[in-house]
């Protein structure tokens, strides 16, 4: 489960790929300027993820229909993160409650660049966003989008989250709105670079070919 917000852009996955294929090191490079082009917001959405519960409810074992345990909640929000228990910790609820914890710590907030091509399944298109920053979690979707209900104790969820939080989402897209301006700015700076090295990493492989 994913809390996300991306943006698409048409012909820049090809560019990407062809980056991946004939310039690593340039593929690479976008990786990293594009991540530094967002820690703001990585660091501004870090800090909206609560520390503890958001309500008494979180702190409660949830697993949907027998699926992956989304609750007790990890939090997050901490200047360092959770301690990883040892394997003999393990053996106990507490080793096994703090290892959750360590799980979901681990997966966090992040920005990922991604050149994979599209695919339809259905309805349903993946792989669309080329940039884009998610919180990774079972308890992302949960506190960060839940807007609509359909039984009285989700109901009353969203009313406390909403009270407390704001509205959906609230973290990874009010981080974002606060810093959208200068993103989209960079954003097409980025964007430019990408299609410029592309265009020369294939007139280099031209050439190369021809010699």
């Amino acid at each position: 489960m994913t809390a996300e917000v991306s943006l698409e852009v048409a012909g820049l996955k090809d560019a990407l790929r062809t980056l991946q294929s004939m310039d690593k090191v340039a593929r690479r490079r976008i990786t990293q300027d594009y991540k530094q082009l967002v820690q703001p917001m990585v660091s501004d959405a870090r800090s909206l993820v609560p520390t503890d519960a958001p309500m008494s409810g979180f702190n409660r074992s949830w697993s949907p229909r027998g699926g992956e345990a989304v609750l007790p909640f990890a939090g997050g929000g901490r200047s360092r993160p959770p301690r990883r228990p040892t394997k003999r910790e393990m053996n106990f609820p507490g080793g096994r409650r703090q290892m959750v914890q360590w799980m979901k710590w681990q997966q966090g907030v992040s920005a990922f660049v991604s050149g994979k091509k599209p695919k339809q399944f259905g309805d349903y298109t993946k792989n669309l966003a080329v940039f884009g920053v998610q919180w990774q979690g079972s308890a992302a979707v949960l506190f960060d989008q839940s807007r609509r209900a359909s039984t009285p104790q989700g109901a009353r969820m969203i009313s406390v989250l909403q009270s407390r939080f704001g509205p959906a989402s609230r973290v990874v897209w009010k981080a974002y709105t606060s810093a959208e301006l200068e993103i989209q700015r960079e954003l097409e700076q980025l964007i430019k670079r990408i299609m410029s090295e592309a265009t020369e990493a294939i007139a280099r492989n031209k050439e190369l070919g021809i010699r």
